[in-house]
């Protein structure tokens, strides 16, 4: 991925929050934020040619919990728009709030937007108007001052005056205040500008310590695993029998962060009816039968019940070749069998002896086979036009066979595996087994999987443990426990799930919940979303982790006994477009923050009900982290 430019500190850029939602067409700013203009003029013409009034609107609040990240130039209907410096047309599009809008990337790497523009013939209030102004079109090159369209009432603008709404966007993707630079464009007096300058000076640091870069909602809802490769993302699609949008794993190029774009899908339900798509990985591979980059893809049945799993419709892994990732193409597909759902988690390792291995989960594959498969699979992609299967382990059967006792009380469907994660040298594998605890695997001989000494077991029934993933290099391990009803029955402990710091000898460091919304374990929480651990990621000391409705937390464990929560980012909380997720309380909006990945400085987070966010910690820009 292209690394963002860093603006000198000169322009001392603000900490703000940038939302574009182009799947809804709209332009919001989701938190309370307010940017700090840069002392330094930004050499532009003005956007209107014509009579015209603006005042200082910037970050006033909007419907919606929205604050305002432009200013509204009123003028009659038909004022020309024109350039505000020299560039090239980045988008063209309509949205439900912004109308009919455009997007100006500049020479020197900024952007202005402009919304509300004309939809209406001439003379009249019909919006049939759908011609552009002739040249007008992604890609074109445009000089400042060249006409790109007129100003209108489009999009939620048609209960108020024609006004041009006017954003400028740094290199980065942040978003300033564009009044100062309005007024010295319009021909104000100095000493108002620089009046305008000051007062938009002033910096609040937004709640979490996090700043939007980009924003996109593909639709459909449901969100699932991310994987980043290079510049663009791959984001799957979860799916339940009621509700099962099977958009397969979409696309995204991320080369401009702020404008995330969807380019391609694969593994939808035109290929795999019926199915979702949990968990995804792409990377780079090189082996004697193949060299190039490959997507897998882990694709499971919407319907989990034996009714669905007696279908006939594929499930397994699907492996794509992703050379041009506009343009997958499938290699090949593995097949996890008759009575199975499919494949829930994943991951893959590229060993120093040349060979690929595929971990993957089939939840309870061992109890819907009556014990003849198990729920770990091990897959050789090394040629991923051939792969197959090398090896299968069950914790109820072979943990038992290798001297590990079962639970007394636990029946089989508390012991399933959840998820897997290889360690760096994928020699060994992590497997989460829910209620059974956390166990690493031997894989020194892929075909003969073993256990270690390493077992973890729950401290009860409701252990829960979703995921499992160490990280050598720092002496700890991570095991999260997911639980998705905070009851206060005898099936359910009391509060969401959380999470476990251990050393590497298993001994908890410390326990770690999001701050203000789990006091301990057996006191009842919010219950206004979905509050529960799901997925995480260490990179350096910072672990970041997806709470669903508690978004995404930031930690500092550089000393992993007494972890410090340093930031956090929670997307606008989004009805389930499926219709559902409900809340204890009878709510249905919530954010549902899936997954988590990091990649050049960036946060990639899915929310199920809103889909793709990129986000950046703003702690590093101060060198200080402010407290809110």
């Amino acid at each position: 991925m292209k690394r963002l430019r860093i603006i000198p500190a000169t322009l001392r850029l603000a900490l703000v929050a940038a939302v574009l939602l182009l799947g809804a067409a709209s332009v919001d700013v989701t938190g309370p934020a307010v940017a700090e203009t840069p002392q330094t003029l930004y050499p532009m013409s003005f956007p209107l040619d014509g009579a015209h009034s603006f005042t200082n609107t910037y970050g006033a609040p909007r419907d919606g919990d929205r604050l305002h990240q432009g200013i509204d130039i009123f003028a009659d209907k038909l004022t020309p728009v024109v350039a505000v410096a020299d560039g090239r047309i980045r988008r063209i599009a309509v949205g439900e709030r912004a109308g009919r809008y455009i997007v100006l990337e500049h020479a020197d790497g900024w952007f202005s937007y402009y919304l509300h523009l004309n939809n209406d013939s001439p003379g009249s209030d019909d919006g049939l108007r759908n011609e552009w102004v002739s040249g007008i079109v992604v890609g074109a090159e445009v000089a400042a001052g060249d006409l790109l369209d007129y100003v209108g009432d489009s999009g939620n603008a048609e209960t108020t005056p024609a006004h041009l709404h006017f954003e400028l966007h740094t290199p980065t993707g942040e978003v300033i205040n564009p009044y100062p630079h309005l007024l010295a464009a319009s021909g104000a007096s100095a000493a108002a500008v620089d009046a305008a300058l000051e007062k938009a000076g002033a910096t609040e640091v937004m709640d979490g310590n996090t700043a939007v870069v980009g924003q996109l909602d593909p639709g459909n809802g449901f969100a699932a695993g991310l994987w980043v490769h290079a510049d663009t993302v791959y984001m799957g699609t979860w799916g339940r029998a009621q509700a099962c949008p099977a958009a397969g794993v979409r696309i995204i190029d991320v080369a401009n962060p702020a404008i995330p774009e969807l380019v391609a899908a694969m593994a939808t339900g035109e290929e795999f009816p019926a199915t979702d798509t949990d968990s995804v990985w792409v990377g780079a591979i090189e082996t004697q039968w193949f060299t190039g980059e490959v997507g897998v893809v882990a694709v499971s049945l919407c319907d989990g019940s034996e009714r669905g799993r007696r279908s006939d419709g594929f499930r397994g892994l699907a492996f794509y070749d992703l050379a041009e990732p506009s343009a997958p193409r499938l290699l090949s597909t593995y097949d996890t069998g008759e009575l199975t759902q499919g494949v829930h988690d994943l991951d893959v390792a590229v060993r120093g002896d040349g060979r690929v291995l595929v971990a993957a989960t089939v939840m309870q594959s061992t109890l819907h086979t009556d014990g003849e498969r198990g729920d770990v699979r091990l897959v050789e992609m090394t040629d991923p036009v051939r792969p197959r299967e090398i090896a299968d382990w069950d914790f109820r059967q072979d943990l038992a066979a290798q001297g590990g006792a079962l639970r007394p009380g636990f029946n089989d469907e508390q012991y399933h595996s959840h998820s897997v994660s290889f360690t760096a040298d994928g020699r060994r594998l992590w497997v989460a087994a829910w209620d059974g605890g956390s166990v690493l695997l031997d894989l020194d001989d892929p075909a003969q999987p073993h256990s270690t000494d390493w077992i973890l077991r729950t401290a009860s029934a409701e252990g829960n443990v979703h995921s499992v993933v160490s990280y050598a290099a720092k002496g700890v391990v991570i095991v999260g426990s997911e639980d998705l009803h905070p009851g206060a029955d005898d099936d359910h402990q009391r509060g969401w799930g959380y999470e476990l710091i251990l050393d590497l000898t298993g001994r908890q460091l410390s326990r770690l919940v999001p701050g203000g919304v789990v006091a301990d374990a057996d006191t009842l929480v919010p219950l206004d979303g979905f509050h529960s651990a799901h997925n995480a990621v260490l990179v350096g000391s910072r672990l970041y982790t997806s709470w669903y409705s508690s978004g995404v937390r930031i930690v500092d464990l550089a000393d992993a006994a007494n972890p410090v929560e340093i930031g956090y980012f929670i997307p606008t909380a989004t009805p389930d477009p499926q219709g559902y997720w409900v809340a204890p309380d009878g709510s249905r909006r919530f954010a549902m923050a899936w997954d988590v990945r990091v990649a050049d400085g960036l946060i990639f987070v899915s929310d199920m009900n809103s889909g793709l966010w990129i986000v950046r910690y703003l702690g590093d820009d101060e060198g200080v982290y402010v407290p809110r």
